[in-house]
């Protein structure tokens, strides 16, 4: 895929998140970051006392719960346009015993390097036109 077609896909993107972004909350508890990554923290539902539990067994009803809130996600995420064009930014984290961090972001290009060159771009474009007015 050639870079025009990255991001033209990515600002297709962009708009999808921007325009529904507070339906992500409502619906997912979901926040999008100045990168237009999309993270949220998922709990696991209480299912009794989870310091007393087998580690497998809450494994086990982790990856349940996990499967079930990416189901919906991804069927919200294809009702918005942005099918084939999400992925999993970075690994899941766990928090703990019932808490797991998840940041999703465009799929064909890292958005946090593209978001520090685009800065990194501007900031020196600004100091060369401060240096230049100031001759």
């Amino acid at each position: 895929m050639n870079i025009f077609k990255k991001l033209n896909l990515y600002f297709k993107y962009r708009s999808s998140v921007l325009k529904n972004k507070k339906d992500l909350f409502i619906k997912f508890n979901i926040k999008v970051d100045m990168v237009n990554r999309m993270y949220t923290v998922v709990n696991i539902p209480d299912v009794g006392e989870p310091y007393n539990m087998r580690r497998s067994d809450l494994e086990k009803i982790s990856e349940e719960h996990m499967k079930g809130y990416f189901q919906k996600l991804s069927e919200y995420f294809n009702s918005i346009g942005l099918s084939e064009i999400y992925d999993i930014d970075r690994p899941i984290e766990r928090l703990d015993k019932m808490s797991y961090l998840v940041v999703i972001g465009y799929k064909f290009i890292n958005l946090s390097k593209m978001h520090f060159w685009a800065l990194t771009a501007l900031i020196t474009s600004l100091t060369l036109v401060t240096i230049i007015y100031s001759l």
